[in-house]
């Protein structure tokens, strides 16, 4: 609260020393910042979800889950706040400004799992009375995956340094401006370097002093897709000590084909980096378990 207003055109063309000060600005001039924590949240979610189960003959069994929705809200938790986002509004005086993209929207969402129980081995449809030896080598095998693939991540496109920001009260959190655009930022064309260029620059630009409040909505840019294959290898050897008992080795591919998946761009556009992309989700991770059962 206690946000100064903006400088008026005739007032920027002062010289500074002339400019009313930020604390003249403000409505309780006698007052710095006053940090409160306003019952103005808002958040809506609707969804389409799809839920796909089958087990089948022969130790398979599938499940198919799948999202189409969208996430309305108008600020992060704070704390929460990826990619830009922040729990405070550019304009105290305007909150219905930042109603927009929440910033953990997920449009689409398509998780599809299985888990196979080769029928071969011990206790299975085939092989129940296998040799010993043989049962060691082929008996037992256990396949599970799980592909995931989700639409990008939001991203704020931000103005958190500049003259602009200057002339404006920070509060708790920081002031969170947005900057002016002339047409869609996000860069659709192939780029030569996935990892540069990933906003246009000539889109956006820095909101002058005397109107600091950007026109870019909340949110309004996203990341890459996200696709991961999981998959899981198990084997079971039976033990010679009571029926119940049995030992389980597990081999599990996290990633498995090493896909690269990025994480959001810089959204600073006074940032050198802006549109640079520094980080990706894990690389493919191997995880090697024994489990015993008695």
């Amino acid at each position: 609260m206690n946000q100064a207003r903006p400088l008026t055109t005739a007032e920027f063309a002062l010289p500074a020393a002339q400019q009313p000060s930020l604390q003249a600005r403000r409505p309780i001039a006698g007052f710095g910042s006053i940090s409160a924590v306003l019952p103005e949240g808002f958040s809506e979610y609707n969804a389409l979800q799809i839920k796909l189960e089958r087990r089948f003959s022969r130790g398979l069994y599938i499940l198919n889950s799948f999202t189409w929705s969208k996430a309305l809200d108008n600020g992060s938790q704070v704390l929460e706040e990826p990619n830009g986002n922040t729990g405070t509004p550019q304009n105290v005086y305007n909150i219905a400004a930042d109603r927009g993209i929440g910033a953990y929207d997920q449009p689409f969402n398509n998780t599809t799992s299985f888990v196979w129980e080769i029928p071969f081995g011990r206790g299975r449809q085939l092989g129940n009375n296998l040799n010993p030896i043989v049962e060691a080598i082929a008996g037992g095998w256990t396949l599970t995956g799980i592909n995931t693939a989700t639409s990008g991540q939001p991203i704020n496109l931000r103005v958190p340094t500049s003259p602009v920001t200057n002339n404006l009260p920070t509060f708790l959190g920081g002031v969170a401006l947005r900057p002016n655009i002339t047409c869609d930022p996000t860069n659709r064309d192939p780029r030569p370097n996935p990892t540069q260029g990933y906003f246009n620059r000539a889109c956006v630009s820095v909101p002058p002093a005397t109107a600091p409040f950007g026109n870019a909505g909340r949110n309004i840019a996203r990341s890459d897709s996200f696709l991961q294959f999981d998959l899981g290898v198990h084997k079971q050897f039976a033990l010679p000590i009571n029926d119940v008992s049995r030992l389980e080795i597990r081999a599990e591919f996290f990633n498995l084909f090493n896909r690269t998946n990025f994480q959001a761009a810089n959204s600073d556009i006074t940032s050198g980096a802006f549109g640079n992309i520094t980080s990706t989700f894990p690389a493919r991770q191997i995880q090697l378990a024994a489990k015993f059962y008695f």
